[in-house]
């Protein structure tokens, strides 16, 4: 099986301050950590739908695809179109992942890809105690009706109307899941 891999990096940072993809924790751009948790050769093909030249520049480096968000409204639909149009038609399915979770580690990414290969036409989140969260892997059967998600939708909206095909995979660590939208929510 063949797995896609799609980073959303087109916000706007708005309740950070700054962008916040760029904001140096530990030494390196909160992005980084995103990038380097992927384990390597799980993934067939990676993409970054990004609005900035420079975290596009640090995909590339990692030998990733970058793909430019000229949207300037915010609308997470049209990240999720841009990156699945950058997908290989031959992929099984594809991890949507954000960003700004700097604590998700390559072992929960493995343990969610493990679900899915074992359930394909399942819809795959990392969650903790039974929360659901992000990353998530959507099978190419639904391919269609996320690259035709209404203005401002998100994956939640094809969870929803499959909620009989969601599995929770538990992450390692409830921090995992940790989305980091303001500085005072790093840890």
């Amino acid at each position: 099986m063949k797995l896609g891999c799609i980073f959303m990096a087109s916000g706007h940072s708005l309740r950070f301050g700054s962008d916040k993809l760029v904001y140096p924790l530990w030494g390196i751009p909160m992005v980084c950590h995103a990038l380097d948790s992927l384990p390597k050769g799980l993934f067939d093909t990676v993409a970054i739908v990004t609005r900035s030249d420079y975290v596009a520049k640090l995909a590339k480096s990692r030998g990733f695809y970058a793909i430019k968000n000229p949207d300037t409204t915010n609308d997470t639909a049209i990240t999720i179109r841009l990156g699945l149009y950058a997908m290989p038609e031959y992929i099984d399915g594809c991890m949507f992942s954000v960003c700004d979770q700097p604590y998700l580690t390559g072992e929960s990414i493995i343990r969610l890809a493990t679900a899915f290969f074992r359930q394909p036409h399942s819809i795959v989140s990392l969650s903790w105690k039974g929360i659901k969260g992000n990353p998530v892997i959507f099978p190419s059967s639904l391919f269609n009706e996320l690259r035709c998600l209404p203005s401002y939708a998100t994956g939640k909206y094809v969870i929803d109307r499959h909620k009989d095909r969601l599995v929770l995979v538990n992450a390692s660590a409830k921090e995992e899941l940790l989305d980091i939208d303001r500085p005072d929510d790093l840890l």
